[in-house]
């Protein structure tokens, strides 16, 4: 199912990795960040109708994510 979010993600042109259900998208600013967090989350939520936890969701630089 998540397949369909890798597809979309592609067809907006960003850059991310994908394990299983957990995903870092790249944005170049922490304004761009926000916007694509918040139009990903409606097209997971309306379009795939799927739930997206928003504690684990977060803007951040990458040197402060953990991923793996």
């Amino acid at each position: 199912m998540l397949n369909e979010l890798d597809k979309e993600l592609e067809r907006r042109g960003h850059k991310f990795v994908r394990y299983a259900d957990d995903m870092v998208i790249l944005c170049r600013s922490k304004r761009s960040a926000e916007r694509v967090v918040g139009s990903i989350v409606r097209f997971i939520e309306d379009k795939l109708l799927l739930k997206v936890n928003r504690d684990k969701s977060l803007v951040a630089y990458i040197s402060k994510v953990k991923f793996l």
